[in-house]
């Protein structure tokens, strides 16, 4: 399994109009085997929210593609922000530097 991290930045003046859309279920579905692990949501001058998704290392590429297409549906709301980084244990990190 391999892990993706997308972050989510935006103004608070359109959170009530970003949350409509969130829970209006209209973004499109995250593929099948994208499953989502943690959200955390941080408020203060941005709302910002860190998504870490897990899924098969032979869909990364496909995965990614998927969550970009879910995560670029918001971008119509005025300040809103993604970025998606994918993740490696410490362990496989070391693993590369030998």
């Amino acid at each position: 399994m391999v892990h993706i991290m997308v972050k989510v930045k935006y103004p608070p003046h359109i959170l009530e109009e970003f949350l409509k859309f969130y829970l209006s279920g209209k973004a499109p579905k995250y593929p099948d085997y994208v499953k989502r692990v943690h959200q955390w949501v941080i408020s203060g001058y941005e709302y910002k929210t860190i998504n870490i998704y897990e899924l098969p290392e032979e869909k990364l590429y496909e995965g990614m593609k998927g969550i970009a297409k879910r995560f670029s549906a918001y971008a119509a709301f005025k300040g809103y922000k993604y970025k998606m980084v994918p993740l490696i244990e410490g362990s496989e990190a070391l693993d590369m530097m030998k």
